[in-house]
């Protein structure tokens, strides 16, 4: 069993073009947004999905397969990563056409549609990565592992590492950790009202200059705030940002 404690990530909304690929433009989505571990929903009208699906017997999925028509459908599906350690984006569509008067409904994996309408929501979770996998006695692709995020590359054997492993490290690193945050160039802020901000430069005790998602440097005062531990991001630790209620 995969199980663990998740940390409040980042939220997206989203409305893809006219004619785009479902599949492709999600994930370019989230490769420009360094998104790892995702939960993914949406919904709208989509032309000619191509389906996999699993075959019990066959202990495998089937080839893909067309079908068409243009559906409203409901889309549900996660990012993570494959075991070739690239993302891995996985979706499943249930959706309904009508034709001559008659409805038919599909579902399944979907792994290429374009869009006619197709509106989303990315909800990304940060200090995990999961990686899914082939599970040898069905042949299904399943999260099979987990890792704190930010310790992929860290020397760490992560194919032999369990989820209560896993969650015995996260811990083991939050332990580390200073009870008084101690920034330093890399480090993210996540700011209430200027979202996802990276640390360009602090002085130690009072001014913090940062690079704001649109490109724009900016300068906060650290005693404005309470900072709080989230996670790692690229290399830098993520605070979340309470400002202080002025008396």
């Amino acid at each position: 069993m995969i199980f663990a404690q998740i940390q409040p990530g980042r939220s997206f909304i989203g409305c893809l073009d006219l004619q785009c690929e479902l599949v492709a433009s999600i994930g370019a989505l989230c490769k420009d947004k360094s998104i790892d571990c995702a939960f993914v929903s949406g919904y709208g009208y989509l032309e000619d999905p191509v389906f996999v699906r699993y075959s019990r017997g066959e202990k495998g999925y089937t080839a893909p397969a067309k079908d068409e028509g243009v559906f409203v459908c409901q889309v549900l599906g996660s990012v993570s990563v494959g075991e070739d350690e690239r993302q891995n984006l996985t979706l499943f569509l249930n959706g309904a056409v009508s034709e001559r008067g008659r409805s038919r409904t599909v579902s399944g994996q979907v792994v290429e549609a374009r869009v006619r309408q197709f509106e989303f929501h990315l909800s990304t979770v940060d200090n995990v990565v999961l990686k899914r996998m082939k599970e040898k006695a069905t042949g299904m692709q399943l999260w099979l592992q987990m890792l704190p995020a930010g310790l992929e590359g860290g020397g760490v054997d992560a194919p032999q590492l369990s989820a209560i492993q896993a969650g015995a490290l996260a811990a083991e690193r939050d332990d580390l950790l200073d009870d008084e945050p101690n920034l330093k160039e890399g480090d993210w802020l996540n700011h209430p009202r200027l979202g996802m901000c990276r640390v360009l430069l602090y002085d130690g005790e009072e001014r913090i200059k940062v690079r704001l998602a649109s490109g724009r440097v900016a300068e906060l005062m650290n005693s404005l705030f309470h900072l709080t531990f989230e996670g790692v991001r690229d290399g830098g630790r993520v605070y979340a940002v309470e400002v202080r209620k002025r008396k």
